[in-house]
């Protein structure tokens, strides 16, 4: 799976800045840090990353369970606090797991794992279909193809557009999505064959341009 884009927030800067030092150490990308409850779910809106370390409480009206209760990523608690009280709140937002401060570097290791472990079962896509928002599973999907603005994903059901880049997808999906083409992305488990020039799915022949051959050679062989 490629590096957990990770979110944290945690109003204790030595904290915050050992914590973001581990992360990196675990191969972790640290895309974004804040103190601020609410600043930070505006934050995490625009960043979209994977999953998000949170302290209870933290700078401002709201708190990290309140943040919590906002996001559909996978969240870890970071925390001083321990009361059985906290411990009910966290719970309820359905977090991967409770880590107290001092934080072991083992225990964040095992908690990213558990994380990983869920991403890889549960990932989803939004899409919009008739102006309504439907999510499908990632696993699903079989190409991607890049159409302008929006990317267009081929499941074995059919066809829906998102408003997305290539990037943006990349990030959105596990190691199993392999980039072949500026204009094209095949999820390996459906791949049925494959040349210097094309991959193979079922009946569909798609490209592989000269700058992808190399890496596509080097995943697949």
């Amino acid at each position: 799976m490629k590096s957990l884009r990770v979110y944290i927030l945690e109003d204790e800067l030595i904290t915050q800045e050992v914590l973001k030092q581990t992360l990196e150490s675990l191969n972790c990308i640290v895309c974004g840090m804040e103190t601020h409850a609410e600043r930070a779910l505006k934050e995490i809106q625009k960043l979209t990353p994977d999953v998000a370390i949170l302290d209870i409480r933290v700078d401002g009206d709201k708190t990290g369970i309140w943040l919590g209760n906002q996001l559909e990523i996978p969240i870890i608690y970071l925390t001083a606090f321990s009361d059985s009280k906290n411990i009910k709140n966290a719970v309820k937002t359905n977090p991967i797991t409770y880590l107290q401060k001092p934080f072991k570097e083992s225990e964040l290791f095992i908690a990213l794992e558990l994380v990983k472990a869920k991403l890889k079962t549960k990932r989803k896509i939004v899409v919009k279909e008739k102006n309504i928002s439907v999510k499908i599973d990632v696993e699903n999907i079989v190409y991607a193809k890049k159409e302008d603005h929006y990317l267009k994903l081929y499941t074995h059901t059919g066809s829906k557009m998102v408003r997305t880049t290539v990037g943006n997808f990349l990030n959105q999906v596990t190691d199993d999505f392999l980039q072949v083409h500026r204009s094209y992305i095949v999820n390996k488990s459906f791949i049925t064959g494959y040349s210097a020039k094309v991959i193979k799915i079922g009946d569909e022949e798609i490209p592989i341009s000269s700058s992808f051959a190399d890496n596509v050679k080097q995943e697949l062989s």
